[in-house]
């Protein structure tokens, strides 16, 4: 009864509880969170996220209909078609951001002025006619998929479930379906893992330019999807009746966080609370039991959160070195938008897989975006190099899946950008990367391109006494190997039928005891 009674007073009360478990060293009987750092950063992070590697999520909801991109992203389309240029010139006007100018002038020329057609009047046209959970989820399980990420509510608030806090919902509206609870269902009957993406929490500032510049967001009816025009505590509390509405109804494995909660009047303790009360729910739904609820939080910026307590996220952009904690690149097959746009271009399956195996080697999972158009079918831009990824991957997954990275991640030239949204770089066969099975008896080398000498330094005083068998992963022929000071060298000319032009060449080391350390 007392264990019961404190988790009721830790969804009531998450203040009192921050305040009283810190003081106290109350761990409420170590059954559930509370909203202390030294109670969340207990969180065990899932073995099945350690595991899975690669993901799949999809941008899609009503701003696909426009499909515009602009000078920005196509996703963003609900903010920049309100940009009224003031004639200052500036980079940021009053009204406007230039970026957002030509958006403006689309809309105007194509639907009118906004005042005359403004975004909502979008949803209506939002059908989703062509679309299916299972050849999504197909797709996606072809393509090497362990967990999916289902958008349920972008910048715009206009959610992708059935919601009894907001009209503007997908099931009120428009294609009158519940997308979650779909995508769950085809999802779940795959064997895969279901996450949902929560982008709503600067929903307010995301149609600021609506508000200054008086167009529909300024009458009340329409506030429940273009917010007040600024991130106030109202609307921090709007955005948890949500939130906490689709963590319990949908009951998901992940849930991902954009940047949007670490502005406006959203303060540590509000992300600390959705923490206790997302993994308490899930230790309360038989998930897992504290302190491991078997589920998973993205969040952006290591700051925001302590350290250990989730999932860190970086966006377009990897890691130099190896991080203690699993964390996550989410990044998009679009170069530029998000969502569908006719003009975007897209990443190879060669860079994808590359990032990938960078990726890994440094601790991290990679969550994988493509943008669908509006009537729900995936382009075949998207969909062709998909598939290549998973051709890769069922050849070559054994140094992916379940691995955990070795004592370094690597060796080689190319190093990416930390930076979110950092610049885009070009792997090369020089840049080895290196994975070990979770059973630490396997070593895996992958060159991430075909090398002219498949030489690697850094193994060059490796103890190899107790190598089993090397094999070259993609079609498990021998590999003769030899090592020199100047590095531990495998003859993969000599190896037959090796198609050269694949993405990334794995060498399996089997070793008969445990992996030795360099």
């Amino acid at each position: 009864m007392k264990t019961k009674l404190k988790h009721v007073l830790l969804t009531l009360c998450p203040l009192w509880f921050a305040t009283s478990a810190v003081a106290g060293g109350d761990k409420l009987d170590g059954k559930y969170f509370n909203t202390s750092n030294q109670s969340l950063v207990q969180y065990q992070i899932p073995e099945w996220y350690k595991d899975a590697k690669i993901g799949y999520w999809c941008t899609w909801g009503v701003y696909s209909v426009p499909a515009f991109a602009g000078d920005h992203a196509a996703e963003w389309y609900g903010r920049w078609m309100y940009n009224v240029d003031d004639g200052s010139g500036n980079e940021k006007g009053q009204g406007f951001e230039r970026r957002g100018l030509k958006t403006a002038a689309y809309h105007k020329q194509k639907y009118g002025d906004p005042s005359k057609f403004g975004y909502k009047d979008f949803i209506p046209m939002f059908k989703a006619e062509k679309w299916n959970a299972d050849e999504w989820a197909d797709l996606f399980v072809e393509g090497g998929a362990k967990f999916f990420v289902f958008m349920a509510m972008h910048h715009d608030n206009f959610l992708m479930w059935d919601s009894k806090h907001q009209p503007f919902n997908s099931v009120n509206m428009g294609p009158k379906r519940d997308f979650t609870a779909e995508m769950k269902r085809a999802v779940k009957a795959r064997g895969l893992h279901f996450g949902v993406s929560n982008h709503a929490a600067w929903n307010g500032s995301f149609f600021e330019f609506n508000h200054r510049n008086g167009f529909d967001g300024l009458n009340k009816e329409n506030q429940a999807l273009y917010g007040t025009g600024k991130v106030d505590r109202e609307a921090v509390e709007r955005w948890w009746q949500v939130t906490t509405e689709l963590a319990d109804k949908y009951q998901p494995d992940l849930y991902y966080f954009d940047w949007g909660w670490n502005l406006g009047a959203f303060t540590e303790h509000d992300r600390k609370r959705f923490l206790a009360h997302y993994y308490n729910k899930a230790i309360d739904l038989g998930k897992g039991r504290f302190p491991a609820p078997n589920v998973a939080v993205n969040y952006k910026n290591r700051k925001k959160l302590p350290v250990g307590s989730a999932v860190l996220d970086l966006e377009r952009g990897g890691m130099k070195g190896q991080e203690k904690f699993l964390w996550q690149n989410d990044t998009s097959l679009g170069l530029h938008s998000w969502s569908y746009a006719p003009d975007e271009e897209y990443r190879s399956a060669n860079q994808v897989v590359d990032m990938l195996m960078d990726i890994i080697s440094k601790n991290g999972v990679l969550l994988l975006n493509i943008g669908p158009k509006a009537d729900g079918s995936i382009p075949a831009e998207a969909a062709v190099p998909v598939k290549k990824i998973g051709k890769w991957l069922a050849k070559n997954g054994e140094a992916v899946y379940a691995t955990r990275p070795w004592q370094i991640f690597g060796e080689g030239p190319t190093v990416p950008s930390e930076k979110m949204h950092g610049d885009q770089v070009e792997y090369t066969a020089k840049d080895i990367r290196f994975t070990r099975s979770k059973d630490n008896k396997n070593l895996y080398v992958t060159f991430l391109g075909w090398p002219d000498t498949a030489n690697v330094p850094s193994l060059a005083n490796l103890d190899l006494s107790n190598i089993q068998n090397v094999t070259l992963l993609s079609n498990q022929h021998s590999v003769n190997w030899k090592q020199t000071p100047n590095g531990l060298n495998f003859d993969l000319d000599a190896v037959s039928n090796v198609d050269r032009g694949d993405y990334a060449f794995v060498v399996k080391i089997e070793f008969k005891g445990a992996v030795p350390n360099l």
